[in-house]
């Protein structure tokens, strides 16, 4: 519970700071000015409103809830300070100009010794706890697991600074010549290979520019393969290599190779949100009246269930089971090969669903779960994922976003049989532009495609 609470202090305090602004106002009964009765309600309501809004555009300018877990105390004091010293004058400005009344400053006064006393103590207690068990908490709440290849100046900062090290997970540092690092030493780069192999890393930042080439290069393979994210500081020698996008963590610029929108977690959270509203919409408005008719179709038809559950890959390639209504009847081979066209395991009724795509319906399911998204990678089987992450370039890059029920790859034609390597990797090439280019409009764009290739009829489609 407690390193919950710690892992969401920026909203937690955001929302204790809004009942305190409100709560001293409206239950304490401190007015700013003398009204007579008959104005008492437009009046209040317009000052409580004006409050809000305030508060809020103040927060944005200052920033007080940036970084709480590891912001130092003095640090945070001072933006607090900052914003409660505009929230006065404001206020104060508000009720000279905008409501021209007769101001009591006693009750002004209070008010904001109240609100400031209330808003500080909260944190004292907060800063203290964190104090006094930093070591504990640090091992709950923060993942090192970044490495650094090679050092320099920006290597030595982040490695020293404590407080930007834990933001970025820092473990320490690999070295291409033999000497060692007077901070964090991991060990040589041929280290790193066995790491790769062994350990969890989940982001590596190149800092030196004495690494060889080739070298850079077999890391970088070896980090896609593994869905390492690639980071380097802003003068390495071997961006220009390849594409690579500007990014700024914790306010230090860094080049990235790959450019994710989605790792913004306000993107994040409008993406999520959106799919569980459209998703329990289909389950209540659609799936429910449907699968007891797909159920009774399918029983007549083939005598088996009315799902099909596979294994397929999903986020960081961990498996799930896809829900399907069952297009097919029971074969051993189901797992290991896609559907041909006229091919002999379709059912009549399960061909007039793969045609019409009712058969990928109860995946609304696996995206309510939180397992898909409706937009996004299609999840491959396994025995896919297998084959194909050894002989296709970034193929598993498709896995650092969830998969969806549909995608950019289906949408421009590449979905249906694999008759060549070619044929994946333009499939591959189509789902990473959409990872590195994602935006809500664009999903819901491939929402509308979908729908109208669905209602135009796709040949690829069996």
């Amino acid at each position: 519970m407690l390193v919950y609470f710690f892992k969401h202090l920026p909203r937690i305090f955001l929302i204790i700071d809004y009942i305190i602004i409100n709560f001293l106002l409206v239950f304490g009964k401190l007015y700013f000015f003398e009204f007579n009765q008959k104005d008492f309600a437009q009046e209040y309501k317009a000052q409580l409103l004006l409050l809000n809004i305030s508060w809020f555009v103040i927060t944005i300018i200052t920033q007080p809830y940036k970084s709480l877990k590891i912001k130092e105390s003095s640090l945070h004091f001072n933006a607090l300070t900052k914003s409660v010293s505009l929230l006065i004058l404001t206020s104060v400005i508000f009720l000279l100009l905008i409501f021209s009344v007769k101001i009591n400053y006693g009750n002004i006064i209070l008010y904001f010794l109240l609100v400031g006393f209330f808003m500080i103590f909260s944190r004292f207690l907060l800063f203290l706890y964190r104090k006094k068990n930093r070591v504990k908490l640090g091992r709950k709440l923060y993942s090192f697991n970044t490495v650094l290849v090679g050092e320099n100046k920006l290597s030595a900062t982040l490695l020293s600074n404590n407080d930007l090290r834990r933001a970025l997970g820092i473990r320490g540092t690999y070295t291409i010549v033999s000497a060692e690092t007077k901070n964090k030493y991991l060990g040589r780069i041929d280290k790193l290979f066995q790491d790769l192999e062994t350990t969890k890393i989940n982001s590596i930042i190149f800092c030196d520019n004495d690494i060889d080439v080739e070298l850079y290069k077999q890391i970088v393979e070896i980090a896609e393969h593994k869905m390492i994210r690639i980071y380097m500081v802003p003068d390495f020698k071997y961006a220009n290599l390849g594409p690579n996008y500007f990014d700024v963590i914790h306010e230090i610029p860094f080049l990235k190779l790959i450019r994710e929108p989605l790792s913004n977690p306000k993107k994040q959270f409008l993406k999520r949100t959106f799919d569980i509203g459209f998703s329990f919409f289909v389950m209540v408005f659609l799936l429910s009246w449907l699968i007891p008719i797909v159920a009774l179709i399918v029983k007549i038809e083939s005598n088996q269930s009315v799902f099909f559950l596979q294994k397929r890959s999903g986020l960081n390639n961990e498996s799930f089971n896809c829900i399907k209504f069952r297009s097919m009847k029971s074969n051993t081979i189901a797992d290991i090969q896609t559907a041909r066209k006229n091919d002999s395991r379709v059912t009549k009724f399960g061909a007039f669903m793969r045609k019409t795509s009712i058969d990928e319906l109860p995946q609304f399911i696996n995206v309510f779960l939180g397992e898909m998204s409706i937009v996004g990678p299609r999840p491959h089987m396994l025995s896919q994922t297998e084959m194909y992450s050894k002989i296709t370039k970034k193929y598993m890059t498709r896995h650092i976003v969830k998969p969806g029920i549909t995608g950019w790859a289906q949408v421009m034609g590449a979905r249906g049989e694999i008759f060549s390597h070619k044929d994946m990797e333009r499939r591959i090439e189509k789902d990473v532009w959409y990872i590195q280019n994602w935006s809500f409009f664009l999903d819901m764009k491939i929402i509308f495609l979908t729908l109208y290739n669905i209602v135009r009829g796709d040949e690829q489609a069996y």
